[in-house]
């Protein structure tokens, strides 16, 4: 037997600029935080939506911790956010890098005033600055800020990067030396097989298989060790983890190679990408997989709408083609970025099996290198070009109303499907009262609980339109009910338990928070929001309002269908 490697239209080579690629991979760099080094996440991990851009410094659990310069440079933007880095600094080199620090808690103190005085400028928490070159300067090894929990964190870590300060491009920071040390190989869980075609099949089935591995002197094997049917277009998965140094702190792998025969025919490294691409990790991992069972699958094969740069086999997709009885061998390399690897291997024969036709209903054929328009009267969708990472057979069914809603409820393909980009869809309204049009929006419901989640979306013309990057099962719905306010401070309206601070739990059932507002005496004042447990924060400050006698405070907290609340108290301070 013999294995081909199946030409697409197009095969996409490495092409990105070789200065954006370049890795200095110099020694002049410290570390972000003090020896030992623990980590939470890798360069390069597969996570929702994205490649993760950074290293996650674990930080013993705590926040607090000094976060150091990692070599000479400027502030060139701070960043403060409920979401993603949560409070972040960015700082440019002379050697044409920037550094990244997320998730702190606060700032070098001439930092942290600059960036109050520019909140309250703005009368907003959230603000994303860009201070004049050399405004502020640090030395390596310099305290620049604590560690903290803000942004999106999952718990307290540093997350540190390291990017090209031109393009913006990330680099792998493991290529730099801060004095991290790693003499321990991946480990590989298993691997996937997936028949790519209506005639392609594994064994006896037309659906993918995980074989699992087992370690064997030299790396590892699969578990039952016996040759894998396979037949027509083929391609391989993998799930593997490094642990640095036997930590026992699993993070994601650095490259990935196939071999057929001891010749390369797929392989991916690790060592930079372009954020404009980081939402090709919903190609690179087997999405339907981690949705369903949240396990995260490298795949060794390239979708012909996955136009990642990271792939180091010119030529190839990596799809392979069975199509003679021989046997083959396999191998597997996984490696981590201190040249530390291990292996896989296993055999293959081919075996043809006589399956029943697949009787699955389609709408319509997508796809995936044009855009792709599905409507009627109840439904319009419109799928721009680069949206889909391969072609699709897409299915729309529509059932009855439920209960609250004004659409009956459309199964828009699957939630196991991933969408790279955007596209339009519209839902047609049903029965919609005039006086509800600015509070209709388009949900999505969770099959078996009805848990509805916003989409969100604007009303034109008796349709609901929204732009959204996922499928699954919609309708329209309203949001009548207006935010929820607890205070968690004060008492009856006016004690304070803390008389360093005000706290508020804020929260919404259905469309969002979209604003929120905490004056005293009629004043703006800068409350501080934790996204993550629907705090807000106010911390007394004496150079803003006079102490030692009562004031009104005031905070109107508004959704995205503008439904507010307001709360009031009289406290003493």
């Amino acid at each position: 037997m013999r294995v081909a490697l199946p030409v697409f239209l197009l095969i996409f080579c490495f092409v990105a600029e070789l200065d954006a690629q370049k890795i200095p991979g110099d020694d002049s760099f410290t570390g972000p935080v003090k020896p030992p080094f623990f980590f939470a996440g890798d360069f390069g991990e597969l996570r929702a939506a994205h490649f993760h851009s950074g290293l996650d410094f674990r930080t013993q659990g705590r926040t607090g911790l000094p976060v150091f310069a990692v070599k000479d440079g400027y502030i060139s933007r701070i960043g403060i956010s409920p979401y993603g880095y949560g409070n972040a600094l960015y700082m440019n080199h002379p050697d044409g890098t920037t550094s990244v620090y997320g998730h702190l808690s606060k700032f070098d103190p001439k930092l942290q005033e600059y960036v109050k005085k520019k909140q309250y400028d703005s009368e907003s928490f959230p603000v994303n600055l860009m201070p004049e070159a050399g405004e502020f300067h640090f030395k390596k090894g310099d305290i620049i800020a604590w560690s903290g929990n803000s942004g999106s964190s999952g718990g307290p870590h540093l997350h540190f990067e390291i990017r090209d300060t031109k393009s913006e491009r990330a680099f792998n920071p493991l290529l730099y030396h801060f004095g991290i040390k790693d003499n321990s190989a991946p480990k590989i869980t298993a691997i996937y097989a997936y028949p790519l075609t209506e005639n392609s099949n594994i064994g006896a089935n037309r659906t993918k298989k995980r074989f699992e591995a087992v370690p064997v002197p030299g790396g590892y094997r699969l578990k039952n060790n016996a040759p894998v049917e396979l037949y027509g277009k083929i391609g391989f998965g993998l799930q593997a983890d490094d642990y640095f140094n036997g930590t026992g702190l699993k993070c994601g792998i650095y490259s990935a190679t196939l071999l057929c025969d001891g010749k390369e025919v797929f392989g991916f490294k690790m060592d930079s990408f372009s954020f404009d691409d980081s939402r090709y990790a919903n190609s690179q991992s087997d999405y339907e997989e981690h949705i369903l069972s949240h396990l995260w699958i490298e795949r060794l094969f390239k979708q012909p709408g996955n136009y990642l740069d990271i792939y180091n086999t010119a030529g190839s997709t990596g799809i392979m083609n069975f199509v003679e009885g021989k046997s083959h061998e396999f191998e597997i390399v996984v490696g981590d970025a201190f040249n530390n690897k291990t292996s896989l291997k296993f055999r293959t024969t081919t075996k043809k099996s006589t399956l029943p036709l697949n009787k699955k209903s389609i709408n319509k054929q997508f796809l995936f290198d044009q855009s792709n328009v599905f409507e009627n009267n109840k439904i319009k969708i419109q799928i721009p070009k680069g949206a889909l990472y391969d072609n699709l057979g897409f299915v729309w069914n529509m059932t009855a109303q439920p209960k609250g809603c004004y659409s009956e409820l459309h199964q828009v393909h699957t939630k196991l499907v991933p969408v790279h980009k955007p596209y339009l869809l519209s839902i047609k309204c049903e029965n919609l009262p005039g006086n509800l049009k600015e509070k209709a929006l388009i949900v999505s419901v969770e099959p078996g609980t009805g848990r509805r989640a916003a989409i969100g979306g604007e009303y034109s013309g008796g349709w609901i339109d929204v732009k959204t990057t996922q499928f699954g099962n919609f309708a329209v719905a309203v949001d009548l009910k207006p935010p929820v306010i607890r205070p968690l401070s004060i008492r009856d309206k006016k004690s304070l338990s803390d008389p360093s601070k005000i706290q508020f739990n804020i929260t919404d059932d259905l469309s969002g928070i979209k604003t929120y507002r905490g004056e005293i005496d009629g004043k703006w004042i800068l409350f501080e929001y934790d996204a993550k447990t629907n705090t807000i924060t106010y911390t007394f400050d004496r150079k803003r309002i006079v102490y030692g006698k009562s004031h009104l405070l005031r905070l109107v907290v508004t959704d995205n269908r503008e439904n507010s609340s307001e709360y009031k108290a009289i406290i003493y301070r």
